[in-house]
């Protein structure tokens, strides 16, 4: 994915000098700051992430991290691209040990959804959904973050709409719509369901979201088999 490749060159350098230990230990300690940089926009938001939270999350000081990034708003660009790069390797990964079509959607789903649930902290995947609300409200005034979240939707709905044209290939899916269209209504039906999770509103709880997302997704791919 286009935002992963960006991270990991990024985090490489520009020098065509072999990576040495120092540099690689220097590389490690910069995704280490970009994990703390995404636990702290979580948790505050992006407007009120300043160099000073990161450094007590990370224990890097804000020296270093002006080094590193520069700007606060790179840095901020920096942890979204590093957050969405890591969550869609990720996911990639965990889809690639699942057999049946309809158990990888299932994946997708649950795990997108995890990461908006209210009271489930900013570490891990718990949070990612937060990060991806805090990078619309970012992407709508800045012109860099806006391209990464359209990105980043690409790849989102480039994993479902892959997933969707396996199962129909392999006749485990018969849908009405194309694996592309199934895509955009997947993530909207996510994002539809996962804002009032991150609200904690009253009337939507994860497992019920899960369910409400999967058979909304069961109707439109018409599987000969309703899944359990």
């Amino acid at each position: 994915m286009a935002a992963s490749q960006a991270v990991q060159a990024d985090l490489a350098g520009s020098g065509a000098r072999p990576a040495g230990r120092g540099q690689r230990r220097a590389g490690r300690r910069k995704v280490a700051v970009l994990e703390a940089a995404g636990r702290v926009i979580a948790e505050r938001g992006a407007d009120a992430t300043r160099f000073a939270d990161v450094a007590a999350e990370s224990g890097v000081p804000v020296s270093t991290l002006q080094y590193y990034f520069g700007s606060r708003e790179d840095l901020l660009v920096a942890a979204f691209r590093h957050a969405s790069g890591t969550e869609i390797a990720t996911l990639e990964a965990d889809l690639a040990g699942l057999d049946e079509p309809w158990q990888q959607l299932a994946h997708v789903v649950t795990s997108a959804l995890r990461g908006y649930q209210a009271d489930a902290g900013a570490a891990g995947a718990a949070g990612s959904g937060r990060l991806w609300i805090e990078s619309w409200h970012f992407g709508i005034r800045d012109a860099e973050m806006r391209a990464d979240a359209l990105r980043d939707y690409g790849a989102w709905r480039g994993l479902v709409a892959d997933v969707v044209r396996r199962g129909t290939e392999a006749g485990t899916f018969a849908p009405r719509l194309s694996p592309e269209q199934i895509a955009v209504l997947t993530i909207a039906l996510v994002d539809g369901v996962g804002i009032p999770l991150a609200l904690d509103d009253p009337a939507i709880t994860p497992d019920g979201a899960v369910a409400d997302v999967l058979t909304a997704l069961a109707g439109l791919l018409h599987p000969p088999a309703a899944p359990a």
